[in-house]
């Protein structure tokens, strides 16, 4: 037998992320979860693809202790940050 809980429980979903750049959204996939063992079955997901751009400013920089921070899109990346020698490495899934 299934013993379950339900609880009423508050939380922060994140439902968009825009672009610092061009001002588009980021959001890739959106879907219902579709699995009864999950508390939260029949709650929204959402699946993002951007790079986090950040910078601490130190002293001396004229921009002393700001923390300056901005979410990219892919097609940003690779359109107007392709002078950027990013150090790539890929993922391994096993």
């Amino acid at each position: 037998m299934k013993n379950k809980e339900y609880h009423n429980r508050q939380t922060e979903v994140i439902v968009d992320i825009t672009c610092d750049c061009c001002g588009n959204s980021c959001k890739v996939t959106e879907g219902i979860v579709d699995n009864e063992e999950r508390d939260d079955h029949g709650e929204k997901y959402y699946d993002f693809e951007y790079m986090t751009l950040s910078a601490n400013w130190g002293y001396h920089s004229g921009k002393d202790l700001e923390t300056w921070d901005a979410q990219i899109c892919e097609k940003c990346i690779d359109e107007k940050f392709s002078f950027i020698k990013f150090n790539k490495t890929k993922t391994r899934f096993i």
